[in-house]
């Protein structure tokens, strides 16, 4: 008895210690991205368990993102055809500049279920306060120089970052009028060295503000991370053109970190563009200009 008890304890500490090698999960996925299997390829989800040797492919317009817990990093891949977790690693590393404290917070809103609910009405952020908010929003007057939002200057970019927009069922670029209730998906560009967390902002001709893009309960915008140097359709997301009528300006404003646009638009709510405020926070910033007729 005493043996088979002894083999039960090894057997189990055995178990915990696979379990506690297992560091590497997928955070998020855009678009679609697969993980060889038995000579098939398998659509990888979200909080599926990765081996640095499995292999790996992301499709087209697509992104992966890869939380190491252990190492408390965050990888974010655009389109590749098949390789190594391993190497792909290899090939990020360094170019992630997340606080370890996000980090830590990631990791646990991925396994708490909490990230998984994507509202524009999801709650505020968990694990810090607004000051990167309203950092941003003073960063933004600061570019527009006095001027109107709706007339922002896309040369004050800290990030080279763009879009175009898409009818959502042809995948075809609109022009620059659109039709009341037609739908359309967003077509991310980040030419930047670095992946960046995105959202974009409606500012219609009575200078009221709408978030376009949803946000998640953990606020770890996960959903919205975009890999460097590549182009990412966000097919999950459409949006619909509703009243009122006039040229809407579209503003697309990245950072290194994940942000709430929400709290960004709450400080902008309250300020007009004559307002003093400066900040030299590093932000992307792309505007477009969209007649809704």
């Amino acid at each position: 008895m005493r043996m088979k008890r002894m083999i039960l304890m090894a057997v189990m500490s055995m178990l915990v210690g696979l379990l506690a090698a297992q560091d590497i999960y997928v955070y998020s996925v855009i678009g679609q991205a697969e993980r060889q299997e038995n000579g098939k390829w398998v659509i990888l989800q979200k909080r599926n368990p990765l081996k640095m040797e499995d292999v790996v492919r992301v499709s087209d317009n697509s992104a992966l993102s890869i939380i190491d817990r252990k190492a408390e990093k965050i990888y974010s891949i655009s389109q590749t055809n098949g390789k190594k977790v391993s190497e792909l690693i290899a090939n990020y590393k360094g170019k992630q500049t997340y606080a370890s404290n996000f980090v830590s917070h990631a990791s646990k809103a991925l396994f708490n279920g909490g990230s998984d609910r994507i509202s524009n009405d999801a709650a505020g952020c968990t694990y810090r306060g607004d000051i990167v908010e309203n950092d941003i929003a003073k960063s933004l007057i600061a570019k527009a120089k006095g001027t109107s939002m709706n007339n922002f200057n896309n040369a004050t970019t800290d990030y080279q970052v763009s879009f175009e927009i898409l009818d959502r069922k042809t995948k075809q670029p609109l022009g620059s009028e659109v039709a009341i209730d037609s739908q359309a998906i967003f077509r991310i560009t980040n030419n930047s060295d670095v992946p960046l967390y995105i959202n974009i902002l409606d500012i219609n001709q009575q200078n009221e503000k709408y978030v376009c893009l949803p946000i998640d309960d953990a606020t770890t915008m996960s959903h919205l991370l975009i890999p460097a140097n590549c182009t990412i359709d966000l097919v999950s997301y459409p949006i619909e053109f509703a009243e009122p009528k006039g040229v809407d300006n579209l503003m697309l404003i990245a950072t290194e970190i994940p942000y709430d646009l929400r709290q960004v638009k709450k400080y902008l709510e309250k300020v007009d563009a004559s307002n003093t405020a400066t900040s030299n926070y590093p932000i992307g910033v792309y505007s477009k200009k969209i007649n809704v007729k």
